[in-house]
C-alpha cells in the first residue's frame, strides 16, 4: 500500500455479511435446520458447495441478472442437483431456511468492540448491504450493533445493489441530508466489506476510500489480486490499525 496520507472521513459505510457477521456460519447452522426440519441427512460436503454456488447467485443478483425472487426459486432446487440428493425442495424449504438463517448472528471477532470505539471517535456508521432489509436489521439487532449505526441502507430500499454506481450515489445523498451537509463527497467515505465485487470494486468506482476485509473468503469465486488504491485487512484489529493511521474525523480526538 502506497497511500500514506492522512484523509478526513466523513461517514464509515459497512458491509453486514462476512463483515460484521459471519454469513458461512449463519448458513451453516441455517443448513443444518432445514436439513433436520425435512428428515433429511446433513453432510459436511454439502457446506463448501452451498459457498461456492450461492456465491455465484447472488453475483448474478448483482449484476443485475437475476431478481431475489428468482433465486429463492432456484436456490435449493439447483443446490440439491449440485448435491446429488434426490429430493426436491419446495418454496416452504426455502422460507424456512431463509427464517432461519436471519435468526442466527454469529458476530465476527473484534467487530463489536471496533464499532464502539468508532462511535466513541466520533464517526457516524453506516450500515450498505445487498441482503434484505428486514433480515439484516433482524441480525444486527440480535448481535447488539443495530444502534450503533446512524441508518441502514439496503439495495433492496435503494434499488439497486453494489456495485452499482446508483446505489454509491443514492446512500451519499442519504448521508448528506441526515448529516445537513450537501459537501460530503465520495473521497470522505470509508468502505469496507469482504467482496471485492460488490464493496471494492463499487467503492473504487465511486471514489471512496476502502478496505478489503479479507477474513473469510477461501470460496469467493471472485478474488482478485492486490490493488495498491485498496488497503487490506485480515481482521478488525488490522481494520483498526489502518484506520489509526491514515484516516481522520473532524471531531476525533485521541
Amino acid at each position: 500500500m502506497v497511500q500514506k496520507k492522512t484523509i478526513e472521513i466523513r461517514a464509515i459505510w459497512l458491509d453486514v455479511d462476512q463483515t460484521l457477521l459471519d454469513f458461512d456460519l449463519c448458513a451453516k447452522s441455517a443448513l443444518i435446520e432445514v436439513f433436520a426440519w425435512k428428515n433429511l441427512e446433513w453432510k459436511e460436503a454439502y457446506y463448501p458447495i452451498f459457498l461456492v454456488e450461492n456465491a455465484k447467485l447472488w453475483d448474478s443478483i448483482e449484476e443485475g441478472e437475476m431478481t431475489r425472487d428468482k433465486l429463492a426459486e432456484i436456490r435449493f432446487p439447483h443446490l440439491f442437483e449440485k448435491w446429488q440428493i434426490p429430493f426436491t425442495p419446495d418454496a416452504e424449504f426455502e422460507a424456512y431456511f431463509s427464517k432461519h438463517l436471519h435468526g442466527y448472528a454469529h458476530v465476527i471477532q473484534g467487530a463489536k468492540e471496533a464499532l464502539e470505539t468508532l462511535v466513541k471517535y466520533h464517526y457516524p456508521l453506516y450500515i450498505v448491504s445487498n441482503g434484505p432489509t428486514k433480515g439484516q436489521r433482524n441480525r444486527l439487532e440480535k448481535a447488539g450493533m443495530l444502534d450503533l449505526f446512524q441508518d441502514v441502507f439496503t439495495s433492496e430500499e435503494l434499488g439497486y445493489a453494489k456495485p452499482n454506481l446508483l446505489f454509491f450515489e443514492q446512500a451519499l445523498e442519504k448521508v448528506r441530508c441526515e448529516q445537513n451537509d450537501p459537501t460530503i463527497c465520495p473521497e470522505q467515505i470509508l468502505v469496507i466489506g469482504d467482496s471485492w465485487k460488490a464493496d471494492i470494486s463499487g467503492s473504487l468506482n465511486f471514489g471512496s476510500q476502502s478496505i478489503w476485509f479479507r477474513r473469510n473468503r477461501a470460496f469467493d469465486p471472485f478474488e482478485q489480486p492486490q490493488d495498491e488504491r485498496v488497503f487490506e485487512a485480515m481482521n478488525w484489529n488490522e481494520v483498526m490499525q489502518i484506520i489509526d493511521t491514515n484516516f481522520i474525523h473532524s471531531d476525533h480526538s485521541s
